[in-house]
């Protein structure tokens, strides 16, 4: 990777349009009266069709990356008042988001893994950029049928636009970047349409800027090749997930969004590895609601602080592995690992701790099977029997111990400790190597 000086002339002159775009959205708001959602989705647009300028603009992801850390810090100076009320375009609604800053990491991660094929970020920020705010200004003005979701409603007429404008799109974009056959564009992009509103619909806190373009990226890099019976039985595997979760989902005590989100979740798990690579991050999902259950947490959400985490966890490993030229696919699972048994921990009461050591033992072997499940892929890392314990044990001895210490934050702090051996047996592979 490289950054030249005609880059950062570029990055200088991005970087300055930014505040001039919200400045004038802002002043045009107050002359015409606009809502302030308008306001916020026009900044919005304008922040996509810049960032789609980048592959013609940057021939490698560095001048991207420091482009976007810079926008980021701006937006949370943004966000502190410091610059006074330029950012009344994009926090003048009433609710809690931190859209803009998924957008720039959305970007960040498309626009790494797009290397060679501009379409596959193209797509993804077109469909953030049109149909996200397509719907949200239809669903505002137009919208007579809403139903509830996490932090507020949504609108039955949005979702539909969202839909409609997201298949035209990437009809569109396939069409004019792809030689696929007629067949697998029409199929591809009514997944793509079907599964994107979907995931609109089901985020929270500004995270579908985060979740659609990532999405819509791994289903695009994962099925624009395959066979429209493929894509036929991809769509099928998504509705059993979806179908399976959602009759759960009353025994469970989840929310139908919530429910949505975890086959959402694991769907795309699967969309990037293989089939059995799902069974650790599926099991952590029981030992949470085990945990939720028999010991509950004072969090306000934690069933969605836990596909928060387990998501952010997930496109972590995503990343690393791109920056690194390495799969850390056994890395990825031995996290999940840690985390099933350190729910677990929390959920034992008393003389049912002893039932830590036969699930400890389950959990590394699935850890040890799935590495080799996984090869050669795995051959860069390649756990041992005492690696795998020692990322277990690091786990389960604070739940163990002190379980009050996990009333709060509960999948933050048990994935935290869940990451600390992978860490660090990454960084040892990358010194190593």
């Amino acid at each position: 990777m490289s950054f030249t000086l005609a880059d950062g002339f570029k990055v200088a002159l991005i970087l300055a349009a930014i505040p001039l775009v919200m400045l004038a959205v802002g002043r045009l708001g107050k002359r015409f009266g606009w809502d302030a959602e308008v306001n916020r989705k026009l900044v919005h647009v304008a922040t996509g069709c810049l960032a789609l300028t980048f592959p013609l603009l940057f021939s490698n992801p560095l001048p991207v990356l420091i482009l976007l850390a810079i926008a980021i810090l701006f937006m949370f100076v943004i966000r502190s008042g410091l610059l006074g009320g330029l950012g009344s375009a994009l926090h003048g609604v009433e609710r809690q988001s931190y859209g803009e800053i998924y957008l720039a990491l959305a970007i960040a991660v498309t626009f790494i893994r797009a290397e060679e094929h501009p379409m596959l970020y193209v797509l993804p920020i077109l469909v953030i950029t049109l149909s996200d705010t397509a719907a949200a200004l239809v669903g505002t003005v137009y919208g007579r049928r809403r139903f509830p979701v996490e932090g507020g409603a949504k609108s039955i007429e949005g979702v539909v636009v969202f839909f409609i404008v997201t298949w035209l799109a990437s009809l569109i974009v396939l069409v004019l970047m792809t030689s696929a056959a007629p067949l697998n564009l029409v199929l591809i992009s009514m997944l793509i349409a079907a599964f994107c509103a979907l995931v609109e619909v089901d985020s929270w806190r500004g995270l579908d800027n985060l979740f659609v373009p990532v999405g819509a990226f791994l289903l695009l890099s994962s099925h624009l090749d395959s066979s429209p019976l493929d894509l036929v039985f991809s769509t099928g595997v998504f509705l059993a997930f979806l179908v399976v979760l959602l009759l759960l989902a009353p025994t469970l005590k989840l929310s139908e969004q919530a429910a949505r989100a975890n086959a959402i979740l694991l769907f795309l798990i699967i969309s990037i590895v293989s089939l059995h690579n799902v069974i650790l991050p599926t099991l952590t999902i029981v030992a949470y609601l085990a945990a939720r259950t028999l010991r509950p947490c004072d969090s306000k959400r934690p069933d969605y602080d836990l596909l928060f985490v387990a998501a952010m966890v997930s496109l972590l490993w995503l990343f690393v592995g791109d920056a690194g030229g390495r799969s850390v696919i056994s890395l990825f699972n031995l996290t999940f690992a840690g985390a099933l048994v350190g729910f677990l921990a929390v959920a034992m009461h008393k003389y049912w701790r002893v039932l830590i050591l036969p699930a400890m033992a389950a959990a590394g072997w699935v850890a040890w099977w799935a590495a080799q499940a996984n090869m050669p892929y795995s051959r860069w890392f390649m756990p041992s029997v005492l690696e795998i314990a020692a990322a277990l044990i690091v786990v389960v001895v604070l739940p163990l111990l002190r379980p009050e210490w996990f009333a709060s934050r509960r999948s933050l702090r048990i994935f935290g400790l869940a990451m600390i051996v992978p860490s660090i047996l990454f960084l040892r592979g990358v010194v190593l190597q």
